[in-house]
């Protein structure tokens, strides 16, 4: 029995930019992983450590939030435990989730892009990490704000089409 596969057709032009930005977010991604301190005693008893705060750049802040709410029961470094303890887990999820789109697109520019049920929602996943990152991006104009608005709303409707499709409505 084969698996429940799922299609679409892009213009060149919007496999160009889901391309491009699968990059962007990704590289952003990387640095903030690579760019993590090194803590030897966790090395040496093969514990995850990373970044203890938020990252500055508000796209990057928007894909890794606190783990804590405002307003909730604090205890003294409890968010900062937790984000150098699964920061760096949930970057290589995402980065996973972007791969995926990465070779639907495969290494010939196609704009045919066919995937599986499994791959559909790692697909809606990594299309709202891109229209997280893009809605959180400062912009310098009116005009560059009209063109990032429209692009959050084109990613929207690629999330929510797939998600329509998967629900078979």
């Amino acid at each position: 029995m084969r698996a429940t596969r799922y299609s679409a057709v892009f213009d060149p032009m919007e496999r160009e930019v889901i391309g491009d930005l699968t990059a962007t977010v990704s590289e952003a991604l990387i640095h903030r992983a690579q760019s993590a301190p090194k803590d030897e005693l966790a090395a040496m008893m093969d514990m995850p450590s990373g970044h203890t705060e938020a990252p500055q750049d508000p796209s990057l802040a928007r894909l890794l939030p606190d783990f804590e709410r405002e307003g909730d029961e604090e205890f003294d470094g409890d968010n900062s435990l937790l984000r150098s303890l699964h920061e760096n887990d949930i970057i290589k999820a995402k980065l996973s989730n972007l791969q995926v789109i990465n070779e639907a697109l495969g290494p010939t520019g196609g704009v045919a892009v066919t995937i599986e049920e499994e791959d559909a929602h790692r697909v809606i996943a990594a299309l709202n990490d891109m229209r997280l990152y893009v809605a959180s991006s400062d912009v310098q104009s009116e005009s560059a704000e009209q063109d990032r608005d429209n692009l959050v709303e084109w990613l929207a409707f690629c999330q929510d089409s797939l998600l329509q499709a998967l629900m078979g409505e």
